[in-house]
């Protein structure tokens, strides 16, 4: 919820946040109703039915996918949600994932969608309040697409050690 409230902060005007837990939906709403910029759905993200296809321009997942993978029938179920984002975003939209996941974990699913995807490091704040274990700058990312649509390149990051992974993923029209 501080990520949204810090984008209302950056000057967005509309935050559409949603959960499965409708005790958290009613939680955000309690804590954040003086601000009207945000709005919180109940709702499953494998069916976003409630939505138009095509609604937005961004979709930010911090952590649900991770959440998905780690329940019962995840190929399925995280199948269901990709499929969802893809629907709900305009063409050129993006899909922005933060994870844990590494490329050798995710790649391979994202790719199963019309995505130009892009992969930065960021180093995971340590005690100091700093990253640490990156030295990569979240403005160079790593390119994920092969323009000749063969098969993604998977870059050996397992040397940066303690790392959050941000795919940016924009729809290909």
């Amino acid at each position: 919820a501080a990520f949204s409230e810090g984008m209302v902060d950056d000057g967005y005007d509309e935050i559409v946040n949603i959960d499965i837990s409708k005790v958290v939906i009613e939680a955000m709403k309690n804590k954040y109703s003086s601000r009207p910029q945000l709005k919180y759905m109940h709702m499953d993200v494998r069916d976003m039915s409630s939505f138009s296809s095509g609604s937005f321009t961004a979709v930010i997942d911090k952590g649900t996918l991770d959440s998905i993978l780690c329940g019962q029938s995840s190929p399925e179920n995280s199948h269901k949600m990709l499929t969802e984002v893809m629907r709900v975003l305009k063409d050129d939209g993006y899909y922005i994932l933060i994870t844990y996941g590494s490329p050798a974990q995710r790649v391979s699913l994202l790719k199963k969608f019309p995505w130009s995807i892009k992969l930065h490091l960021l180093g995971k704040a340590s005690s100091g309040g700093n990253g640490s274990g990156c030295n990569t700058d979240l403005t160079s990312p790593i390119s994920l697409h092969d323009a000749n649509d063969g098969p993604p390149p998977i870059p050996e990051v397992s040397h940066y050690g303690n790392v959050h992974y941000i795919y940016v993923c924009i729809k290909v029209s």
